[in-house]
């Protein structure tokens, strides 16, 4: 019943997304609201606040390689989908920097390729822990790579005058809705899995930041929403860092 009423809900939410008219770029998303230079950096702010990404990526992945973590993987194999999700957290803080020095849709593509391997490699993650460890793992790679298909359609289409976001939206946000129904209905294989709750919070509290990026900053002062977004995404790689350094296997066991 419970892995129904999964599919169910990921069926729907394909099926109403790609049910809707195309979604174009919006031309005014990449006019941040802080473009202040410092150091003959233009748009420090948007620029310096992805240093978080690359520092959790780095720490994420010197711990899956370090040997002798077997409390936080009951299978080797299982690594795998968090290995994608660091790799993408730590490309995603190069990638967005680079995009901010200078934002345009060409610079963009190279800003959502490793944010979709982070949500995919997130994705499979908690499949794994949850659901199933091989379904999280057999998972990990094609989803990966429709991630990374989602951006470079949604580019294309952009080039050729017919620009629809569709695809990559759905790989954004399919995950979200499935995240707190498999929460809610699968109990965690390992200790410390209501961690993910702080993932989800944080990621949430990045979207209304980005929502809100000149708000923010005409009411701060000193900070954008959109640094604010990027700070908080990355905190929710942190928390997820943390989960793996500390939890341990149950008795619980779903191959």
């Amino acid at each position: 019943v419970r892995n129904g009423v999964l599919y169910i809900a990921l069926l729907l939410s394909i099926g109403f997304v790609m049910s809707l008219d195309r979604i174009p770029q919006n031309p005014e998303w990449s006019r941040f609201a802080d473009q202040r230079s410092w150091l003959g950096i233009p748009n420090f702010g948007d620029i310096f606040s992805n240093l978080p990404f690359i520092v959790i990526g780095f720490m994420g992945l010197r711990f899956l390689f370090r040997p002798g973590e077997g409390k936080a993987f009951e299978f080797s194999w299982e690594k795998v989908a968090p290995m994608i999700f660091f790799t993408g957290v730590f490309l995603t803080g190069f990638g967005s920097a680079w995009f901010h020095l200078s934002p345009d849709n060409y610079r963009l593509v190279w800003d959502r390729l490793p944010m979709t391997l982070a949500f995919m490699g997130l994705f499979c993650q908690l499949i794994s822990d949850h659901v199933s460890a091989r379904a999280g793992y057999i998972l990990a790679f094609p989803l990966a790579g429709l991630g990374m298909v989602s951006v470079i359609w949604w580019y294309w289409t952009e080039v050729t005058g017919t620009g629809d976001l569709r695809l990559y939206l759905l790989v954004q946000f399919t995950p979200l809705l499935a995240v707190v129904l498999i929460l809610l209905l699968f109990p965690s294989r390992y200790s410390h899995g209501n961690m993910y709750w702080g993932v989800l919070l944080c990621y949430t509290l990045a979207k209304i930041f980005e929502h809100f990026d000149a708000g923010i900053f005409e009411a701060l002062g000193f900070v954008s929403g959109h640094s604010l977004k990027h700070l908080f995404a990355a905190g929710s790689a942190g928390i997820i860092f943390q989960m793996l350094a500390h939890r341990q296997t149950s008795s619980s066991k779903r191959v």
